[in-house]
């Protein structure tokens, strides 16, 4: 999903990434139930490791966000 999302319009972009960040993500989501908390958390990983290619908002993460917790509860 978040390959798909490709949050930093990384071109070409290599299967593996955002690894770091997915794993980070993944290990935040086992924590939350809630979107609004999923949202915080994707934008606090992605944030400080792209710094400035990382130009999306809280809430341009939304719908990640609702996707991920669909999958993982």
């Amino acid at each position: 999903m978040i390959n798909e999302w490709n949050p930093v319009e990384i071109y070409p972009l290599l299967e593996d990434e955002y690894y770091s960040e997915i794993r980070k993500i993944h290990e935040k989501s086992k924590e939350t139930n809630s979107v609004e908390e999923s949202v915080k958390q994707i934008h606090s990983v992605f944030a400080p490791s792209f710094k400035k290619e990382f130009d999306k908002s809280i809430e341009d993460c939304q719908l990640i966000a609702e996707k991920i917790i669909n999958i993982t509860k």
